[in-house]
């Protein structure tokens, strides 16, 4: 199963809840699953926010040699499931992207449990702000990431 995780820009959410279903997949015996994230700004090369290296740097996690890079359509056809941010990028791939994609959800239609559940909260964009926001983002992308692997799981 190939999952994408989508934001803006890929320099801080997507990167992170990527970064950690990665490691939680590993954890869970769900490594042949493939994760990938991307913005929809179409940014390509830049590092990870400097706040998003040192949150996930402080959970034993790295992400210094992640570099931005820009939504494909290619990456939609070949994901199984996208996991988008807010609800703008929702209505981003259905105005750029005509194709069927595989299921999609926004991220923290994950929060409450395994099972998504409609009316998800968007996952605020913490460029810009503290560091206690970005830690703040990252604590609801565990949790959304850690009820995602439950699910997948389940898909067994």
């Amino acid at each position: 199963m190939r999952i994408l995780f989508i934001c803006s820009g890929n320099i801080c959410r997507s990167p992170m809840a990527a970064e950690y279903a990665r490691h939680r997949a590993a954890q869970v015996g769900l490594s042949h699953h493939l994760v990938d994230s991307a913005g929809t700004l179409g940014i390509e090369g830049a590092p990870a926010s400097g706040e998003a290296v040192t949150v996930l740097h402080e959970h034993g996690l790295d992400l210094s040699s992640h570099r931005s890079r820009g939504l494909r359509r290619s990456d939609l056809t070949a994901s199984d499931m996208v996991l988008v941010m807010e609800h703008r990028h929702l209505e981003e791939l259905e105005d750029r992207f005509t194709e069927r994609v595989g299921e999609t959800y926004l991220l923290r239609a994950f929060e409450d449990g395994p099972d998504p559940t409609p009316g998800a909260p968007d996952l605020d964009d913490p460029i810009g702000l503290p560091l206690e926001n970005y830690r703040a983002r990252f604590a609801e992308i565990r949790t959304a990431v850690d009820h995602l692997m439950i699910h997948l799981r389940s898909l067994r």
